[in-house]
């Protein structure tokens, strides 16, 4: 058995094989097929005519994602389903956590930021009329000593709020300032770590830190001032690349190896497992929870449960996704099998104000985990990858009026139909379409996904209801 909770967490990390399948990079490791096997053979005994499947988030240990499994597995079975978790133990978070945190003690990073903020609040307050202090206050801190960075958010975001008030403004910048900025930061020691520093080679031409800054509060792909100067700090310093190719990436890798060529990969044994319950329970009803990256997992299980039943094109599924890091090119590229094979669907995530409210790694990141996510471990050119699940990239204003986000928000979501659930929801939210999740995780007083009350609550009333 996999334990019980207690006020400390788990008693026992020992997946249970009932319910759990344990991988290590998509290949069965604490579970097995012949586990699952058996699980399935007493999801038949049980009479149930839902079978739920959970994919945690790829950003947590082996142990969270079972103590998350433990908080939700009574309430998935009282509103009758049988459910299933797919305990993937990537723990991300934590080497995210451990990347981005030792910066903030780190003079000359420090100093940068500091640096970064004052030249953009130079140029803000340069071409807005704003109040004496503001005015004044940009032009003191070019010289003065730097702040620390919980300081500096603080000190940013009046700007920020200042610059919100001008939609399309242009700040100006020369190349003679670019090139001045770059040397200035080849003169920063930054001690956090050996492997991240400033080079010539990666602040060139349309690498310049600051040409990106600037670039991407100009064209709307800014995260707030200090956020998109932290973010393309660590760009320049190789921190991104890093993050996205070997760490995001094997994330991806070990979802792909779950549904690859290995006799023990565990994504293929559970679709075997599932043809065959469905041919004991045609009208068995099938439900995948996706948290975060988990959504990314959902939609690589779609691809190959697209494949399996080829020879029988009815076969639908349902889907919920919890704070979806999945990207709307990836879920574009999949889109017409979503459309063949998922009969419902419903979104839940963070309202654009509490996705920015809060900071994931205390000290130095001052937005949710999604937010790294879209700018630092997607490599995307304006570190501003589209996510499904963060509300700033639904609503089609520019510049995220693009057609493949369109054609996926216009599936999840069709005209005169309401399929999002924004924490928080508004009061008197009809049952199945309520949260007040506060953080993308767990959250410290279990207020983010997807423990949160309000957000189990509507989950299992959908699994008892339908979506």
């Amino acid at each position: 058995m996999r334990g019980t909770v207690s006020g400390e967490g788990i008693v026992a990390v020992k997946p249970d094989p009932d319910h759990d399948i344990d991988l290590k990079h998509g290949i069965f490791d604490q579970t097995h097929a012949t586990d699952l096997h058996t699980a399935f053979g007493k999801l038949a005994t049980t009479g149930s005519k839902r079978l739920c499947v959970f994919f945690h988030g790829g950003l947590v240990s082996q142990q969270a994602g079972l103590e998350t499994a433990s908080k939700l597995i009574q309430g998935y079975t009282d509103a009758g389903a049988y459910p299933f978790f797919f305990i993937w133990k990537s723990d991300l978070l934590t080497v995210i956590q451990e990347l981005l945190h030792p910066h903030q003690h780190d003079a000359g990073y420090v100093d940068a930021a500091n640096r970064g903020v004052a030249e953009v609040t130079s140029r803000v307050a340069a071409i807005l009329d704003l109040e004496a202090s503001l005015k004044s206050a940009a032009k003191v801190r070019l010289r003065a000593p730097p702040m620390d960075l919980g300081s500096l958010a603080q000190f940013a975001h009046r700007y920020d709020t200042a610059w919100a008030k001008r939609p399309g403004g242009q700040l100006p910048v020369t190349p003679q300032q670019l090139e001045h900025f770059a040397e200035w930061l080849l003169t920063k020691k930054l001690t956090a770590d050996p492997r991240f520093r400033f080079t010539p080679a990666r602040l060139k031409g349309d690498k310049n830190p600051l040409a990106r800054i600037i670039e991407r509060l100009n064209s709307g792909h800014g995260h707030g001032l200090y956020t998109t100067v932290i973010e393309e700090l660590f760009i320049a310093m190789g921190l991104a690349k890093h993050l996205g190719s070997k760490i995001w990436g094997q994330m991806k890798d070990d979802i792909d190896a779950s549904f690859g060529a290995d006799p023990n990969a565990g994504g293929v044994a559970f679709l075997k497992e599932l043809a065959e319950a469905w041919r004991q329970n045609p009208s068995l009803k099938v439900t995948l929870v996706g948290h975060s990256a988990g959504a990314i997992y959902v939609q690589r299980f779609l691809d190959a449960f697209d494949v399996h039943f080829a020879s029988q094109p009815d076969r639908q599924v349902e889907v919920i996704t919890l704070a979806a890091a999945v990207s709307f090119a990836r879920m574009h590229e999949g889109l017409a099998v979503l459309k063949r094979r998922v009969s419902k669907v419903r979104l839940f995530g963070l309202s654009g104000k509490r996705e920015s409210g809060y900071w994931e790694v205390p000290g130095i990141y001052n937005k949710s985990l999604l937010y790294i996510v879209c700018s630092l471990c997607e490599a995307d050119p304006e570190a501003d990858k589209p996510l499904v699940g963060m509300q700033r990239y639904w609503g089609g204003n520019r510049p995220y009026d693009l057609p493949f986000i369109t054609e996926v928000s216009e599936f999840l979501q069709p005209a005169g139909t309401n399929r999002t659930v924004w924490a928080r929801s508004p009061a008197g939210a009809k049952p199945g379409f309520q949260s007040n999740a506060k953080h993308h995780g767990s959250g410290p007083k279990n207020d983010g996904f997807p423990v949160e009350a309000l957000t189990h609550q509507s989950v299992c009333y959908a699994l008892k209801n339908g979506l």
